[in-house]
């Protein structure tokens, strides 16, 4: 499964996102560019342990095989709900807030091995899963956009 780990899969996303501008509409959900971009920079912050979230105590995802199929297997549903700290950041310059979002993403892909935060809805997560799960998130969203 493609990761941000991959210097590849990363500077593929990154030339996909200088391709968002404040003007691109999204083909289904609420958020708009701005928004995105600043949604996807506070769950790389969580995925980095800069943000806490509440858990969502939903312990059957926390384990093989349903944590599994969500990570690596099922598409990412649209309208999932996400918890309100990963809708905290206000947009502030669309430049800027890209370059946060890349500057997280790149950070990410530099954590070593081991375990990261846990995730509210996962629990605990590997760095390399964090990698997997944020690489999924970040496409998502980016075909949200058409990008």
């Amino acid at each position: 499964m493609p990761s941000l780990r991959d210097e590849a899969v990363r500077k593929g996303l990154i030339q996909r996102l200088q391709r968002l501008t404040p003007a691109t509409k999204p083909k289904w959900g609420k958020l708009d560019a701005a928004r995105v971009l600043c949604h996807l920079g506070d769950t790389l912050g969580m995925s980095l342990g800069d943000i806490s979230t509440a858990p969502m105590n939903r312990k059957a995802f926390h384990h093989f095989p349903l944590k599994h199929l969500f990570l690596y297997v099922l598409p990412f549903p649209k309208g999932v709900p996400t918890a309100p700290e990963l809708l905290a950041s206000n947009p502030q310059e669309f430049e800027g807030d890209r370059r946060r979002l890349i500057e997280l993403m790149n950070r990410l892909a530099a954590v070593a091995g081991g375990n990261g935060p846990e995730h509210p809805f996962f629990g605990p997560l590997t760095n390399k899963e964090w990698n997997a799960l944020q690489w999924k998130h970040i496409e998502h969203h980016l075909k949200q956009f058409g990008c």
